[in-house]
């Protein structure tokens, strides 16, 4: 979908006005381009939160809060002049982004996935590294290549074997050209299989360390860190308009389960990108 852009106008001339344009957008991926550079620059990798919430939940709840606080920008203005309130107007946007974040992490498999993989696998493997010793009897490939592959135990060792044993039939591919009966489809989703395993599955003997986060997960982190700072904002600005006996009402806590964040449109489920927002809030950034 198209993007907007709406440039923030206001008399003030205190810091919470700038010159640049405030960015929306009902495209979670549009999003997610547009805010990669910039919370990637702004909080380094050892210094991102861990995002422990649903990104659906915190979408939900920014959005409420933007729109409760839209109709009263002049007052917060006033009220606030050193608040960020461009910032907090890209807010419902920048939520998408962590969405696209979320979604772009790969979560681990379960023991059955990987069980199904292997039962697909393993036959795969036992063949085509037959059919290689016969042709390293043969002459056709080099035997010490093919004694290398066949040693070795476990289902790391195995599932580094496929992405061998097909480099070697694509690399002589030539050589063994209609003296073997497997197409080259097979021969790819045997390298497939073999290299989903090896992400999946860790040596014996290796622990992963609960800091570890892939590089999706460290983008997440990064986006969550932003909107989480970015809504303190957005909280100092529903007190200065609606006060903090009336302020979880209008402008909830960024992880509240309420009602309308738990039922808003599009959160099929925690982390998930689910379908987009219809569309953003109508920015009148003025007073």
């Amino acid at each position: 979908m198209a993007t907007t852009k709406t440039r923030s106008q206001s008399k003030n001339t205190k810091p919470s006005v700038s010159a640049r344009q405030i960015f929306t957008t009902s495209d979670a991926n549009d999003a997610y381009r547009h805010f990669l550079p910039r919370v990637q620059a702004a909080i380094p990798p050892d210094r991102a939160e861990i995002c422990r919430l649903s990104v659906d939940i915190v979408r939900a709840n920014v959005d409420r809060g933007v729109k409760a606080i839209l109709p009263h920008i002049g007052l917060v203005r006033e009220k606030l002049p050193l608040c960020p309130i461009d910032d907090v107007l890209e807010l419902p946007s920048l939520a998408l982004g962590l969405v696209a974040a979320a979604g772009r992490i790969v979560a681990a498999a379960s023991e059955r996935e990987i069980e199904a993989r292997l039962e697909k696998y393993r036959p795969m493997r036992d063949l085509t590294l037959r059919q290689l010793e016969i042709f390293a009897d043969l002459k056709l490939v080099p035997r010490q290549r093919v004694a290398a592959i066949r040693r070795g135990s476990g289902p790391v060792d195995s599932a580094r074997d496929g992405v061998d044993i097909a480099g070697v039939f694509h690399e002589l591919a030539e050589t063994l050209d209609g003296k073997h009966p497997f197409s080259r489809d097979y021969l790819a989703a045997m390298a497939e299989h073999a290299s989903w395993l090896l992400v999946q599955l860790r040596p014996r003997g290796a622990q992963q360390r609960s800091s570890e986060r892939s590089s999706e997960a460290i983008v997440r982190d990064q986006f969550w860190t932003v909107i989480h700072q970015r809504h303190d904002h957005l909280r100092e600005a529903g007190v200065a308009v609606f006060g903090l006996r009336q302020l979880d009402t209008h402008v909830p806590p960024i992880g509240a389960r309420t009602s309308s964040a738990a039922q808003a449109p599009g959160t099929a489920k925690p982390g998930s990108p689910g379908p987009a927002p219809a569309a953003g809030p109508e920015l009148a950034a003025g007073p």
